[in-house]
């Protein structure tokens, strides 16, 4: 039997076709198109979720050379974490890369979070904070800003709606 017109899956949209309002993407499986600053973006956040999970890696299987049975749990411990985190950031940078402001929210509260503190612990730890201080820039740059400006309208707006709601009570 031949699907007739009306069941139909619909085509998936091309990644050429232009975003919908706000940013979404018009089809099911369509990615939107974004600006060069988040696609910088999210190739940095990606970058450092792959450098956690390497630092992750390098704990699990370093948890057998120590001695100490306190020394070896506290690798395995820190290999769970840094997987943890590892997942909060990539699901962020997918989140990100599907033009959700959800994502841009999530990087951004974990970057100022872990970054801002580590910046002022001393040299060594300097590093990982500027680099994910400047992933923060990199989703509050003009370009991101206005790409992400309808769905910020749509959100306030309906976070408004709901408040009167609310108080209407």
């Amino acid at each position: 039997m031949t699907a007739s017109p009306s069941n139909r899956r619909p085509e998936p949209s091309r990644s050429e076709d232009p975003p919908a309002p706000g940013g979404r993407p018009s089809g099911r499986w369509a990615w939107p198109r974004l600006p060069g600053t988040l696609r910088a973006a999210a190739a940095w956040w990606g970058v450092l979720a792959a450098a956690l999970l390497v630092f992750a890696l390098a704990a699990f299987a370093n948890h057998r050379l120590l001695a100490g049975e306190a020394d070896r749990s506290a690798l395995v411990i820190l290999g769970i974490f840094l997987c943890g985190l590892a997942a909060v950031i990539g699901w962020g940078t997918v989140l990100l890369l599907r033009g959700r402001l959800s994502g841009r929210a999530q990087l951004t509260t974990f970057g100022l979070i872990a970054g801002l503190p580590l910046l002022f612990r001393g040299p060594r730890l300097m590093i990982p904070a500027v680099g994910l201080l400047i992933g923060v820039l990199l989703l509050w740059l003009p370009p991101s800003l206005r790409y992400f400006k309808a769905q910020a309208k749509a959100a306030r707006a309906a976070r408004r709606r709901e408040k009167d709601r609310l108080k209407g009570r």
